[in-house]
Order: structure tokens, then sequence, then C-alpha cells
């Protein structure tokens, strides 16, 4: 693969699985696995489908009549990060044996309003992080202990977004513009051989391992997903585990009174307006039942007073 999105599309003349096929003649596996294997070496991704099962039919009537799902679209990673909720639509099959796609390149419609605060694992390997975070830290506040710690948290939170933009800024454009400038000292090398120039390369070269492995991190935490930094990258396979968590989202929702959510802003009123409801509702009086036989009163009345003590510094450690 390149290093422009690709996609796709056509007819392939071969099933993915044998469920894909009805009827007619079945597929030779050595075809199919030659076919996966591309899929699979490619870090490929089949676009969501919705319509006929199968998009091609051979035309006969009775026990020789076949049908297969030989047409089909691929994504890859950053095609798919792009336009995560793409969709390919089968359409009625007219003159041809095949069924027409009709493929639609659909942005996130959840990216709106604020983006939480999360925190990233590569700050910790940076250098300069935690005396940043002792800087913040240290700076005066007022109000109760409680009081102080939520305002320290608070700036400490608006800090390191700035920080983070600062010296981070996007990972991927940084590698970029290094490995831009590698291989320029490298090819500077092979034509005239310079000892500046072959410590500029070792300088800038291990400064895009550092910036890599920030990367590598980056995504390890976005996909949620522990795995070791040892062995060969493979920015790819995460970067389609990604894409796989972003479709596991609620599209639709239906209320308890059968009105149909279909929008991210309709879903998020509706579960606001139903837990404000359901919060209110469970915060009025109401008369509890005296469970009191029900309860064995197996703990001494001592040990009830030991443990409705103010426990010490000591225990707090």
């Amino acid at each position: 693969m390149g290093v422009e999105p690709c996609l796709f599309a056509g007819d392939f003349n071969i099933i993915h699985l044998d469920v894909e096929i009805c009827g007619g003649s079945p597929r030779t596996r050595v075809a199919m696995d030659d076919f996966n294997r591309w899929i699979h070496q490619g870090g490929l991704l089949e676009m969501n489908s919705q319509g006929r099962k199968f998009s091609w039919c051979n035309g006969p009537h009775g026990l020789s009549r076949a049908w297969a799902k030989l047409d089909r679209v691929f994504l890859d990673a950053k095609l798919l990060m792009a336009f995560p909720n793409s969709w390919c639509s089968y359409l009625s099959r007219l003159t041809s044996d095949h069924c027409p796609m009709f493929i639609e390149l659909l942005k996130d419609p959840f990216t709106y309003g604020p983006s939480p605060f999360r925190f990233q694992q590569m700050w910790i390997e940076h250098p300069d992080f935690m005396s940043f975070v002792q800087m913040v830290w240290d700076e005066p506040s007022v109000g109760t202990r409680l009081m102080k710690l939520a305002s320290k948290l608070k700036k400490l939170k608006v800090a390191l977004r700035e920080w983070n933009k600062r010296v981070f800024g996007q990972t991927n454009a940084q590698i970029a513009i290094l490995e831009e400038k590698v291989e320029g000292l490298e090819h500077s090398l092979q034509s005239n051989w310079d000892n500046e120039v072959e410590r500029e390369l070792v300088r800038y070269s291990t400064e895009l391992s550092t910036w890599r492995r920030r990367e590598d991190i980056r995504l390890a935490q976005m996909a949620k997903i522990m795995w070791r930094m040892e062995g060969d990258r493979n920015l790819k396979f995460f970067h389609v585990w990604l894409s796989n968590k972003r479709h596991r989202k609620i599209h639709k929702l239906r209320t308890t009174d059968g009105l149909e959510l279909n929008s991210p802003e309709e879903i998020h009123l509706g579960a606001v307006e139903y837990f404000s409801e359901f919060l209110q509702r469970s915060n009025q009086p109401r008369e509890l039942p005296d469970l009191t036989n029900l309860i064995s009163p197996v703990i001494e009345e001592e040990d009830c007073d030991r443990l409705s003590c103010v426990p010490s510094l000591e225990e707090v450690k």
C-alpha cells in the first residue's frame, strides 16, 4: 500500500467464505485462500454493506441457478479512519447478472461537542513531564482542602492540554518531517560521505525512533489493548483495530414510549432527559421497609465501634 488512502471495489470473481455462495459449483479452496491472504497482507477491511445478501446470479432456473457475493468494497486503514461510517448498498439487478453498488463515504457524525480530556501514557516518557506537573501543582490555591485539590486538578488538566500541543503537537506530522530528514541525509551520504552528516543522521534517527514509540503508545492506549513494545511495529494493525472500535457505537435508540432517536444529538438529549427524570423520581421520599429482622447481628458492639472510628495516619498509609 502507498501513502495515499486506497479503495478497492468491483467484481473479484471469488468468495471470501463458504456461506457467500448458494447453489452451483463450489469455489476452489486454493483461490479462496489466495483471496483471503491478499486481504490480510494488505490490512484491508470490507466496507459495511446493506441490501442484498448475494451480488451475482448466473441466471438459469432450477437446480443450476447459483447465487454468490462476488462484488464487494475494501478500504485500507487510512481511508477508513477518514470515513468511518462508509456504506455500500447493493441495488436491484436489471440488465446485468451483477447488482450495482452504491458507495457512500461518510464522516463520523459522533464528532460533535468538546473532546474529553484524556491522559496520554506517552507523556510520562518525556524528561520534562514530572517537573512540569510539579510546577503547576505548586501554584497556590485557596479554599478548603477538597476545594484546593479540585482547583489543582482543573489547573493541571488545562496546563497539560497546552503542554501537549506545544511539546508533542501532531505525532504523525512530526514523524513525517523526521522521516523526510533521515531519507535526505541517507541519500546525501550515499553520494558523498561526510562525518558531520553522519552524526546528524544518527541524531535524527534516534529522534525518529522516539517519536515512533510515542505514536505506538498513543495508538495502543486508544485501542485499549495491552501489547509489548518489542518486535516489529505494526501501526496498520492498530489503525484497523481503532476503525473497528469506532463502528461499535449506538446509531439508533428507541425510548420506552416508542419514540425513535436516529442522530447523535437526539440520542444524547434523549439519554440526558431519561436519566434526569429517573433521578428525580428516585429522589422522591418514600417509606422504606423494615429489614432489621432479616439481618443477623454477627458483629459485636465493640467491633462496630472500632469500625466507626476515624482512621489514624498510619492506617491511611
